[in-house]
């Protein structure tokens, strides 16, 4: 009897000492930016979770599946019943920029400084990066079919190619100190000098932190990107014009996503036809997503997510 009581009192305490080290353990966990340490281990659940919880978008998802393309380089993929009753069909990639063997490069026909188009596979092709494989890349810019010449700012090495557009242009970039960057017309004089790389986007999709109220409702497949305060970069590609498979967003929509991302700033690419993602697929580039015009459209530049190999 006195045996049963003494193992009782070891089991008890056992489990005392256990929550103790662990409630320990977790007020030990250094805040990020003033959070909490709760709030950060609240902050690991997956992408499906968090879209489907502080977004309205989602009624039933039919496929999720995350894809490390690199230690610091996520693919997610997120196939959706939307609260409309549509299919949904998106990726997102979110690159963490404080590894320092990560980076973010301008893609450009034949790897030029002359305006042209081509497709986004291509470019990777014919973009090689000295050191440094891409392991997944996007389009970016609108841009005249006709010649290619992109709608807003390119900046290539610190060197711009188009530094005039219009007003109601922005633009995504990375500083010379490896620093993700969202600008527009008023802001530009004052960034130029810092930029080391930068093209054009459209609408703002996020502010500040805040979404952007949009008044275009048309609903496309997209492309667009944006960054959080932890100099994380979210790329998001939408599916869409393809009412068995995936349907598109909103730009509101787009805003709404990022807005669950808690990302402070995001901007709208170039969509509609031009929407290509590509990753590294063993030793090959392959499209992940479905271009809605049946084949990849020729496009005026795009990014590359590249990792050092050196």
């Amino acid at each position: 009897m006195k045996k049963q009581r003494y193992l009782v009192f070891l089991f008890v305490y056992f489990l005392f000492f256990s929550c103790k080290v662990s409630n320990e353990t977790l007020s030990k966990i250094k805040p990020v930016d003033g959070k909490p340490a709760e709030e950060q281990v609240e902050n690991s659940e997956s992408l499906e979770s968090i879209l489907t919880k502080k977004t309205t978008l989602i009624k039933k998802v039919v496929f999720y599946k995350e894809t490390k393309l690199n230690k610091s380089v996520k693919e997610y993929n997120l196939e959706y019943i939307s609260n409309k009753n549509l299919p949904m069909v998106l990726f997102v990639v979110k690159v963490d920029l404080n590894d320092k063997g990560i980076q973010i490069k301008p893609l450009t026909p034949n790897g030029s400084i002359g305006f042209g188009m081509q497709t986004i596979p291509d470019m990777v092709k014919s973009n090689l990066f000295d050191g440094y494989q891409t392991i997944a890349a996007l389009n970016s810019d609108y841009f005249d079919m006709s010649t290619g010449e992109p709608r807003g700012i390119t900046i290539v090495n610190g060197i711009p190619l188009k530094a005039k557009t219009t007003a109601t242009r922005s633009y995504f970039g990375i500083t010379k100190t490896g620093n993700p960057i969202i600008g527009n017309m008023k802001t530009f004089p004052n960034e130029q000098n810092m930029i080391m790389h930068a093209m054009g986007g459209f609408q703002r999709l996020v502010q500040e932190g805040k979404p952007v109220a949009q008044t275009d409702a048309a609903i496309h497949p997209r492309t667009a990107v944006a960054f959080n305060n932890n100099k994380e970069v979210f790329f998001l590609i939408v599916d869409g014009r393809s009412p068995d498979y995936s349907n598109g967003l909103t730009l509101d929509e787009l805003a709404e996503i990022f807005h669950a991302l808690g990302v402070r700033e995001a901007v709208n690419l170039d969509g509609g036809g031009s929407t290509t993602y590509v990753a590294l697929n063993q030793s090959n580039i392959a499209v992940k997503n479905r271009p809605s015009g049946g084949s990849l459209r020729k496009v005026a530049n795009g990014w590359a997510i590249v990792s050092k190999t050196k």
